[in-house]
């Protein structure tokens, strides 16, 4: 659904209000689009109970920060030839990350996630977390057309990624239109 920065803010408002369910939304734009969003319009969002929102996390630096210096040059290393545990350190890493924000709140949005799609990880950790008044807003450069949603639309067409159709609802999917 396309809608205004404005617009977005409102439907998540009424989805932040209703307590059971899964609770995973989306909001797709280009880059430039998506950064006004989060410096304008993500800062007036509010909570039902009129809280402010918080800032989105940067989750390629938070996962990074996550492992010490030592084993993060160890996996930088050695990762082409250990791919998998590579990925399988991150996905730990990320639902950790996940849960520790969640702890301290029930609303957590979350930016830059290219690590996730490089690595090609699974994110049902986004949406089994997602559940019973905790809730995760992505924001994620790209475009719907029909039933696909292309990440990463503005790069070439080599880098770009098709978000999982059983991921989020329609009806938890925003485009930004302006």
């Amino acid at each position: 659904m396309n809608l205004s920065g404005h617009e977005i803010n409102s439907q998540l408002r009424q989805k932040l209000e209703m307590p059971t369910g899964r609770h995973l939304y989306v909001v797709l734009g280009t880059c430039e689009r998506l950064d006004r969003y989060e410096r304008v319009d993500f800062r007036e969002a509010r909570s039902p109970s009129g809280q402010r929102l918080g800032e989105p996390i940067n989750v390629n630096h938070n996962l990074l920060d996550r492992i010490n210096d030592e084993e993060l040059k160890r996996l930088v290393q050695t990762e082409a030839s250990r791919t998998e545990s590579v990925k399988a350190r991150l996905a730990k890493e990320l639902d950790a990350l996940v849960a520790d924000k969640l702890d301290g709140g029930s609303f957590l949005a979350l930016k830059n996630l290219e690590i996730l799609f490089a690595y090609d990880l699974e994110l049902n950790c986004l949406r089994i977390r997602a559940t019973n008044q905790k809730h995760i807003l992505l924001l994620l450069p790209g475009e719907k057309v029909g039933d696909r949603i292309t990440l990463f639309h503005e790069a070439q067409s080599s880098n770009h990624r098709t978000l999982p159709t059983n991921l989020v609802p329609e009806n938890h999917l925003w485009e930004l239109n302006e």
